[in-house]
């Protein structure tokens, strides 16, 4: 009898986290928030890592990762200069 009750309380306490609403996760989860990470080049191939978080099509925030390389003097960045949020 004690394994049966056990096995009810999971499935009761399964079932309540199933039926939940999604909406506990607030503004984490709009479609038009997003963040990704990118190297940001100078003119003297010295790259550094950038967090760029996009609202929409609007840059949000660029912050350094604290990550970044110098690249060889010959090196040429072949990525085409693009908008951070399209």
């Amino acid at each position: 009898m004690k394994k049966i009750e056990q096995i009810l309380i999971a499935l009761a306490i399964i079932g309540i986290i199933i039926l939940i609403p999604k909406t506990f996760t607030g503004k984490v989860t709009l479609e038009d928030k997003y963040s990704y990470t990118k190297a940001i080049c100078d003119e003297n191939n010295y790259c550094e890592d950038y967090v760029i978080e996009c609202s929409g099509s609007s840059l949000a925030r660029l912050t350094p990762t604290g990550f970044a390389l110098q690249q060889e003097e010959n090196w040429k960045d072949t990525r085409e200069n693009e908008n951070f949020c399209d």
